[in-house]
């Protein structure tokens, strides 16, 4: 009732807000993405047959060009929740912000919740966020919106860049300390179809506060880190029948793991403060086949969460654990792509995750995906 309620008040606010002294052009519109998935097979037992319907994401998004110039974006985003979960499908707000082009020759300014730069060209040029995040928004080394200010735009016809000042704890949770995460992506387009991006963060942390990263998976060591830096490369390149891109990134939390750790009667006594490194590199490619309306696309990750065999993340019942030997994991997707009308897009798939250490088993899962668009057109008022 909340959630009919809700978007009955965003429609009937979205439909106010078309007229105006000054002409202004309205939008409504959203994306879902809807899985029926099948565990074949998985490295934890329970998770073996595991089977159901889900809604993995419905955008409802409405914007309003206020002016040519000046633009308003309010959306609301909604998905199932993990196996066996008896809790409603809810909207959360995924972007709420104020875009402002021109305000410096050819750049545009963000204010508010907005998308972040860490990942959103990557993404763009994978195009299949409806099968799978990119390696760093699956693991959790950024968020995809966060609360902020942005700056992005053309140095010239070739130079592009990006700048982020946001909270860091991205779109789901308030600010937590006093320090800032700063994001700069900077990237070059040399020949039609072809990107190639360097990118960087920083957020300085005290670790006797809250740790603002805490909230990705990616922030979460033994200690309380000093801070938090991340450098990504990527490159694409798009024509039209194919796809290609490749992506590597590393991520260091400063001060957050255990070395030479020294444990006395089940107590961790001493040790030295250290470095954890994180990294990983992403293959990703699709192309249009021979068969009318199908497309095929294909994906391979490799993600190391501790880069260092010395270095350990946890302690509990008198042992460390964590350190970086065989904790690596690759991720392989598969999977075909039917168009048939604009929008619509029917998509079997199929996602292996494998892990480095010799007892682990394979992760095997079926999917037929979903996609589809829709939206209100325009609605101008004056």
């Amino acid at each position: 009732m909340k959630t009919t309620s809700m978007l009955l008040i965003l429609i009937v606010f979205a439909l106010s807000m078309t007229v105006s002294h000054a002409q202004t052009k309205s939008k409504i519109d959203g994306v879902v993405f809807a899985d029926y998935y099948y565990n074949l097979d998985n490295n934890n037992p329970k998770e073996i047959d595991r089977n159901a319907f889900q809604l993995r994401r419905v955008y409802f998004t409405y914007e309003n060009n206020i002016t040519d110039a000046i633009k308003l974006r309010f959306r609301l985003e909604s998905e199932h929740g993990s196996y066996g979960s008896t809790s409603k499908i809810n909207p959360f707000v995924k972007h709420a912000f104020f875009e402002w082009g021109n305000l410096l020759p050819k750049h545009k300014l963000y204010i508010g919740i907005a998308e972040t730069n860490a990942f959103k060209n990557s993404e763009d040029f994978w195009g299949y966020r409806s099968i799978e995040k990119t390696i760093m928004d699956l693991n959790k080394i950024s968020s995809s919106a966060d609360m902020g200010l942005g700056l992005k735009g053309d140095l010239n016809p070739l130079l592009h860049h990006w700048l982020t000042v946001m909270n860091g704890t991205g779109y789901g949770a308030s600010e937590g300390d006093r320090f800032k995460k700063i994001g700069y992506a900077l990237w070059l387009t040399p020949a039609k179809g072809l990107m190639i991006e360097g990118y960087v963060d920083y957020e300085k942390q005290d670790p006797a506060e809250l740790q603002t990263a805490a909230v990705m998976s990616a922030g979460k060591d033994y200690l309380g880190s000093t801070g938090y830096m991340t450098w990504k490369a990527f490159i694409g390149y798009d024509q039209p029948r194919f796809t290609v891109g490749a992506e590597v990134f590393q991520r260091t939390n400063r001060e957050s793991g255990i070395e030479n750790g020294q444990i006395a009667e089940g107590n961790l006594v001493g040790y030295d403060k250290a470095d954890v490194v994180k990294g990983g590199y992403s293959f990703f490619g699709s192309l249009i086949t021979p068969i009318p309306r199908v497309k095929a696309y294909a994906r391979y990750d490799v993600y190391d969460p501790n880069q260092s065999e010395t270095v350990y993340t946890k302690f509990a019942n008198g042992t460390l654990s964590g350190n970086g030997a065989d904790d690596e994991n690759s991720l392989i997707i598969l999977g075909l792509d039917y168009i048939p009308e604009a929008g619509i897009h029917i998509m079997p798939n199929v996602l292996i995750k494998q892990y480095t250490r010799a007892d682990s088993k394979t992760d095997l899962t079926g999917r037929l995906t979903l996609y589809a668009k829709f939206n209100s057109g325009k609605l101008v008022g004056e």
